[in-house]
């Protein structure tokens, strides 16, 4: 079951802009004692992925900046490492030049020292040599990281450190998009269970709490990257629509399988149905799986 939907391609250049995604990174690494007020990074990073397309041209231009929004001076470095990501949407993160996917010596960064005055912005800017060369998409992560920071607490000093990963991909010219579900299952999944519950005499029942999820397997068979998202219809034997759930933006490398899980709804009565899994991924049509279900 197909529907059809028309796409405009993507600008050559363009970068997608956005603060708040699934590949933002923030790592925070504390030595000496836990200090009672949250810390909180002082730079903002924007925008946390970049997408540069060659279109044909052998020099490519991308940029990210970096804010500080505090009253003091901030220190940064900069460093490069390969990722990919798993299944079930879980980043990994390798040495660089070690996962067969990074864009190595063609893609460079500078500067890779930086200085950002009190409520001051400073660019970090992304360069592309022999571009024209470039036939598959290729990817790797940047990580912006804060020179450690001093703390007194109560007469003990810490520190901490606080890691933002932006995310570049650099593509050539023309490169399909394209998708297919290639599997559905209903799944009984465990219940995470607070740890004030774990004890006791609670603790027997709640540790065989589970509940029932639709896994939607999806996978790109294209050659960019996709951010796909859709909806599951829960559908009775007349084909009349009893309801509908939403499925969240999830992004897909190149030839890699998402494992989107999605809760089954309540307030579903009695009775058999079919459940269609409609997934936009930006392609010229929608690609949909169905499998049956009942609800006793």
């Amino acid at each position: 079951m197909q529907n059809s939907r028309s796409h405009p391609p993507a600008r050559a250049g363009e970068e997608r802009r956005g603060r708040v995604r699934g590949t933002v990174l923030a790592l925070c690494a504390v030595i000496g004692l836990v200090f009672s007020q949250r810390a909180s990074a002082q730079l903002l990073v924007d925008p946390l992925e970049v997408t540069l397309v060659t279109s044909g041209a052998n020099r490519v231009s991308g940029s990210f900046s970096l804010a500080n929004t505090t009253d003091k001076p901030v220190q940064a470095t900069i460093t490069r490492q390969d990722w990919d990501r798993a299944e079930n949407g879980d980043n990994h993160f390798l040495p660089a030049g070690t996962s067969g996917k990074s864009c190595g010596d063609m893609l460079t960064v500078s500067p890779l020292s930086i200085r950002v005055e009190p409520h001051a912005s400073r660019i970090i800017r992304l360069g592309v040599q022999n571009a024209a060369a470039l036939s598959q998409e290729c990817w790797d992560i940047f990580f912006v990281e804060e020179v450690p920071q001093r703390a007194a607490v109560r007469g003990n000093s810490l520190q901490y450190i606080f890691r933002t990963g932006v995310k570049v991909y650099l593509a050539p010219p023309g490169l399909t998009r394209d998708g297919a579900v290639e599997g559905m299952a209903v799944e009984d999944v465990a219940v995470p269970v607070p740890d004030s519950l774990k004890k006791g005499k609670l603790a027997s029942v709640t540790s065989a709490l589970t509940k029932k999820q639709i896994s939607v397997r999806f996978h790109n068979t294209g050659g960019t990257h996709l951010l796909g998202k859709g909806r599951l219809e829960f559908r009775r034997l007349d084909n009349s629509l009893a309801l509908q759930v939403p499925i969240p933006e999830f992004p897909t490398l190149p030839g890699a399988t998402r494992k989107v899980m999605v809760d089954v709804p309540s307030g579903l009565s009695a009775g058999d149905y079919v459940v269609l899994a409609l997934i936009d991924f930006g392609g010229a049509e929608l690609v949909a799986g169905q499998i049956d279900f009942q609800v006793k």
